[in-house]
């Protein structure tokens, strides 16, 4: 049932798209409190933004297969973070300046009261060569339409067709627009436009990895905001190694931005998560002093593929709340999702046992060496352990292994664990360490997995439930201005 990469999706295909949605409902894999597409591949979350009592939460769907094709955005909305509609395929590829893929980006909510969504369309000349436009839509999720217009194409002779996935945000009461991008020397850049009232311009370019040990070859999935009175910009930064080694980290740095965009870097680039499974975060854009940040819970250098997974892969993160702590930016899981909380559950024969792949583990007044294993009747399992201070993750015993794209062994060193929590769903969690100081996002595959042993003694551990979703298979009509 798997289209051809630049097949052009439409209403025809709404049978299949449900077939493959039904098979995945059906895999024991599919998480239950982690957003993913309706079917097809998931990867960076987009266009986050808040409006008419609504947060909306694009993604990036590939709704024909389990690796990057027929790339389109899909959308969920939802009031609680708990309920969802799915409003259906979006913005999809429809015209010659996207056909070859509709890539990322943001929204904002202009003067008008409409969400005004910026992305990148990508064209392929080959199978090396490309160019990138980018493009501003406007949607109406009453008539079910989208509404493209062109702003302008990346400039060739500066970048290589590697640019992409605009953020507009404003300052001082202009309009600016992030864009991650390589350099025609292979070079990663952070490249800004500005809005002069009427048409963007090439403002300036930034190096974001100045001081950093190895250097970028592409920088993408920038982003801006604010929070308690500092700037931070995000950036995901490719770089010529292994995933084990650190090919793929998004890094993050305070700065301070002059009215002519420039940048005053005030701390050195820092991880934002930990693991190798985590990529392309974004932020609501207008939460006011509630910066709620959404990631890819995958990595563009990584694609595991159990063979039960034939009609879908990846997900997003849970939302996070992030606050400034130490000078360092601090993450929790925002407070909305303790509603998932079923039950408390006692241990039983040394053994805390949960139902459908779903549990939180909460342990505090944590000193010294501890393990915590996830296992199930098989004694297939994932561990994570503190030994000799060195917090080690450890995948070679799950029912799947994928040393190149799931590495076994995560040695994270020593974090000084006090406390931590950990959210599990059916093939990923989210560990936060010391009230958010650290987070860590892991992939794993384990066939039914049901039991949590450890010999942490101060612990809590709860039994959660899933998202509840309102399903629509539809595919919005998609419009380029003035045709």
């Amino acid at each position: 049932m798997q289209k051809e990469k630049y097949y052009l999706i439409g209403n025809e295909d709404l049978s299949d798209i449900q077939k493959w949605h039904d098979k995945k409902q059906s895999d024991w894999y599919n998480n239950q409190f982690h957003l993913a597409g309706y079917s097809g591949s998931t990867n960076d979350p987009n266009g986050l933004t808040y409006h008419d009592g609504k947060y909306y939460i694009f993604m990036q769907s590939c709704p024909f297969s389990i690796q990057h094709f027929n790339k389109s955005w899909a959308l969920y909305t939802t009031t609680d973070f708990i309920n969802y509609n799915y409003e259906g395929l979006t913005l999809i590829p429809s015209t010659k300046y996207d056909i070859n893929g509709v890539f990322s980006g943001s929204a904002r909510i202009n003067e008008s009261g409409e969400i005004e969504i910026y992305y990148t369309g990508n064209i392929k000349f080959n199978d090396v060569d490309r160019t990138a436009y980018t493009l501003k839509a406007f949607i109406d999720l009453k008539e079910k339409l989208v509404t493209k217009e062109l702003l302008f194409e990346a400039d060739l002779t500066k970048y290589s067709g590697h640019y992409r996935d605009p953020i507009v945000f404003e300052k001082n009461n202009e309009l600016f627009m992030l864009n991650g991008a390589q350099t025609t020397d292979l070079k990663a850049m952070l490249n800004v436009y500005k809005f002069n009232g009427k048409t963007w311009e090439n403002f300036k370019d930034i190096k974001f990895d100045e001081n950093d040990e190895q250097e970028a070859y592409m920088l993408e999935c920038p982003n801006y905001f604010k929070l308690d009175g500092r700037e931070y910009v995000f950036a995901c930064l490719e770089q010529d190694a292994p995933l084990k080694d650190g090919s793929h980290f998004v890094k993050y740095r305070e700065v301070e931005i002059d009215n002519e965009i420039n940048f005053k870097y005030k701390t050195d680039l820092i991880k934002i998560d930990l693991g190798f499974d985590f990529y392309a975060p974004q932020v609501f854009s207008n939460t006011g002093e509630r910066v709620i940040m959404l990631g890819w819970l995958g990595n563009s250098k990584s694609n595991p593929f159990p063979p039960e997974l034939t009609t879908w892969s990846n997900q997003l993160t849970l939302p996070r709340d992030l606050y400034v702590k130490n000078d360092r930016l601090y993450q929790l899981p925002i407070k909305e999702l303790d509603a998932l909380r079923k039950d408390e559950i006692s241990l039983l024969n040394g053994s805390y046992n949960y139902e459908n792949g779903l549990s939180e583990i909460i342990a505090d007044q944590i000193n010294g060496d501890f393990k915590i294993r996830l296992k199930n009747d098989k004694n297939e399992n994932i561990s994570i352990s503190n030994k000799n201070n060195e917090l080690i993750i450890d995948r070679s015993n799950t029912t799947f292994k994928d040393e190149e794209n799931l590495p076994s062994i995560i040695n994270l060193g020593n974090l000084n664990v006090k406390n931590l929590r950990i959210l599990i769903d059916r093939s990923v969690m989210e560990i936060f360490i010391n009230d958010g100081q650290y987070a860590i996002s892991v992939r794993f595959f384990i066939d039914k997995h049901n039991q949590i042993q450890t010999d942490i003694k101060n612990i809590k551990v709860n039994q959660l439930i899933g998202y509840s979703y309102n399903w629509n298979n539809i595919i919005f009509k998609n419009e380029l201005k003035g045709k």
